[in-house]
């Protein structure tokens, strides 16, 4: 039986283009790099995929399978 993980507990890893940043929960990165938790929890939404532009200083927010 598969127990649905809370988004804020979440394996991420933070990319600025293609520079990677940090990797942790929303919670761990907001702490590392200074910005929102909140903030961090859009940047994993469709709408934030959507309206950010596909530049190459664009902050994203890859989510990390268990096994990486």
């Amino acid at each position: 039986m598969t127990v649905a993980v809370r988004k804020m507990d979440r394996i991420y890893a933070l990319y600025k283009g293609d520079e990677y940043i940090c990797d942790g929960t929303i919670t761990e990165i907001a702490r590392k790099t200074g910005k929102k938790p909140n903030y961090l929890q859009y940047m994993t939404t469709k709408t934030y995929e959507k309206r950010i532009s596909r530049g190459k200083n664009r902050l994203q927010m890859v989510e990390l399978d268990e096994g990486e």
